[in-house]
């Protein structure tokens, strides 16, 4: 018989951190400040969850018990956090698949971000350039003109923003917190980062100049409605094979959901349980692959990743 198992947090302070992440979700950490709490993660010596139950790193828990994902890739496909930016992150972009096997040896990534807060707001974000060639974009760089090279996109609390690879973004953070999905990456590639000289966070020029799109690749905030389901809401953020699939499912008391696949839940608001396991504020559990039908009790707001592999 299947079980559900629990997945440790892994917490990062960054430069541009607070303790917003540690107020919110009662983290118990030395650390002064956390940016991140990554739900779900496996790179193996980098950021890798402990998987409770076998005390395993969640990369190799996933090379062992390749039954439970029902998935034929080599390396762990996704990735989850939960995220604050306090301050400013660097100006950048994240390599696809083809540049990141062959200049890092591991996949690229692709991500996506929705405001967690319920406080109405609207923010404008730095997103994708808005010139012609490369030979502006390095212009642009160097005399630091971001009004000139930037895009900008209005997002309201809720909306949802994916970011293919390539797409440039960072800058100033609204103090939000934020549900992020994507590959199980972590390469980022800096052109600006405020004059900092952190050799933990390098610039990389040549790579961000190969990485770039033109003309920038099509990119639109989301708006998803939930679909109402017998005590549960239901959204689905983003559905692409060889990506991921992010979904939030929103619990008034109880609630039967099932999966085709394997779907780790964190909890981001309130408290409950899936089957009777207990799931309490920012705590993920993995429901495997080919489970079946689950029960979620609450009242809780749960963020999901999953994925569906690519056709050949």
């Amino acid at each position: 018989m299947m079980r559900i198992y629990h997945i440790d947090p892994l917490y990062k302070s960054f430069i541009w951190a607070g303790r917003k992440l540690i107020d919110r979700f009662g983290i118990d950490t030395d650390l002064p400040t956390v940016g991140t709490i990554y739900c779900v993660i496996a790179l193996p010596g980098e950021l890798d969850n402990i998987v409770r139950e076998t005390g395993e790193p969640l990369s190799t828990f996933y090379e062992k018990h390749r039954e439970l994902f029902a998935c034929s890739d080599e390396v762990f496909p996704v990735r989850m956090t939960i995220t604050c930016n306090e301050g400013f992150q660097s100006y950048q972009l994240h390599p696809d698949d083809a540049y990141a096997f062959v200049h890092e040896g591991c996949r690229g990534k692709v991500s996506g971000a929705v405001t967690l807060d319920d406080e109405g707001r609207t923010a404008t974000w730095l997103f994708g350039h808005k010139v012609g060639s490369l030979e502006e974009f390095k212009e642009c760089v160097e005399q630091q003109d971001w009004g000139r090279l930037f895009g900008t996109i209005e997002v309201r609390d809720g909306d949802y923003v994916h970011t293919p690879a390539g797409v440039i973004h960072g800058g100033k953070g609204a103090g939000a917190i934020s549900a992020t999905f994507g590959t199980n990456s972590d390469i980022t590639y800096r052109f600006f980062d405020e004059g900092r000289d952190d050799p933990n966070r390098p610039l990389a020029l040549d790579d961000v100049y190969a990485c770039v799109h033109f003309p920038e690749v099509p990119f639109c905030v989301e708006s998803p409605q939930p679909v109402v389901l017998p005590g549960m809401k239901l959204i689905t953020y983003h559905d692409v094979d060889g990506e991921y699939v992010a979904l939030r499912l929103q619990v008034e008391e109880k609630a039967s959901y099932e999966y085709d696949s394997f779907l780790f839940i964190t909890c981001v608001r309130g408290s409950g349980s899936i089957d009777g396991v207990s799931l309490g504020l920012g705590e993920t559990l993995l429901v495997p692959a080919g489970y079946g039908a689950f029960e979620l009790a609450g009242p809780m707001d749960c963020i999901a990743i999953s994925y569906h592999e690519k056709e050949a």
